[in-house]
């Protein structure tokens, strides 16, 4: 796709779009053992199987938080392991459509801590490309073992993808990670609930627009052990603009398109627009700083005395 004209500095932007499908699920079953985890597996290729019929060409399907297993009391039970048959079926369809998956699941990795919260990226080969464990568990009612990093990796079209996972987007520092990091997409699969609906496209809007990054946020839409999980995913801009949208309250499956090559672009050129570069070059509009801004030691704050 070229896009004439966005940011003049050089008139014109390369980029390919990136055709994204997000599933707004109902677990099948809650389930209380590992094996009941299958019928969950089952829904989402089932899932899979509507979407690349009903959107020829799609490149990525993202998943709810934890859309094996759910989130509820019930989780350390029915944890999955990184090489049992569960993936395995999710590799092999990955593969067969030739499409990429980012998945919600509650892992045991055999390490002697409590289970991860991740989301696992599989590329169109069937190859595990991201294992991201969310680093801030819902506190204090989320009892997953943190990760330590949220990492950046290499998505079709031009994407540079991070994951986060629910409560990690309340956290600006998170966001930033991502972005700081190369991200041009942020995946954010969760499970948020009511009352939270305000915060839930606060943050969304607010973690797209200060870093220039599309956000995908896949939420969940049923009734589970504890919460009402309201729906609204939605897809965000980086702008900060909301492009596409499920409803409130029912399963749905929709699609946006994505240009990862825009959020390129407004890094390198659009300096007005650009929050990250502003973040180190305060000042750049004076005349006294030469285009350069300050150094950010002139900002910097002394720190209380303990």
């Amino acid at each position: 796709m070229n896009v004439g004209n966005c940011f003049p500095l050089n008139g014109k932007i390369e980029t390919e779009c990136l055709s994204v499908a997000l599933f707004q699920m109902k677990l099948a079953v809650v389930p209380k053992t590992r094996e009941e985890v299958m019928q969950n597996v089952d829904k989402i290729i089932e899932w899979i199987e509507r979407t690349i019929t009903g959107f020829p060409g799609i490149d990525m399907i993202v998943t709810p938080e934890a859309s094996l297993n759910g989130v509820g009391p019930h989780a350390s039970l029915c944890c999955i392991t990184l090489d049992g048959p569960e993936l395995r079926r999710l590799k092999e369809v990955c593969r067969e459509f030739e499409i990429w998956l980012a998945v919600g699941a509650c892992v045991d990795e055999k390490d002697g801590n409590f289970y991860k919260n991740c989301a696992i990226t599989i590329n169109d080969k069937g190859e595990i490309v991201d294992i991201y464990r969310k680093v801030t568990p819902w506190n204090p009612v989320e009892p997953s073992s943190p990760g330590d990093e949220i990492r950046v990796f290499k998505g079709p079209k031009g994407a540079r993808i991070a994951s986060i996972i629910c409560s990690d987007g309340d956290y600006q520092d998170n966001w930033r990670e991502a972005a700081s990091k190369g991200a041009n997409v942020v995946l954010r699969l969760t499970t948020y609930m009511t009352p939270f609906e305000n915060q839930y496209e606060i943050t969304n809007r607010a973690g797209a627009y200060f870093n220039k990054v599309y956000v995908v946020a896949a939420n969940n839409s049923e009734m589970d052990e504890c919460y009402s999980l309201f729906g609204r995913s939605m897809v965000v801009n980086p702008e900060g603009d909301i492009i596409a949208q499920a409803p409130v309250g029912i399963p749905y499956i929709f699609k946006a398109d994505l240009y990862p090559g825009l959020c390129d672009a407004i890094q390198k050129q659009a300096l007005m627009g650009d929050l990250l570069w502003l973040r180190t070059h305060r000042g750049a509009a004076s005349p006294d700083t030469h285009g350069a801004g300050k150094d950010s030691a002139m900002y910097s704050y002394l720190k209380p005395e303990d």
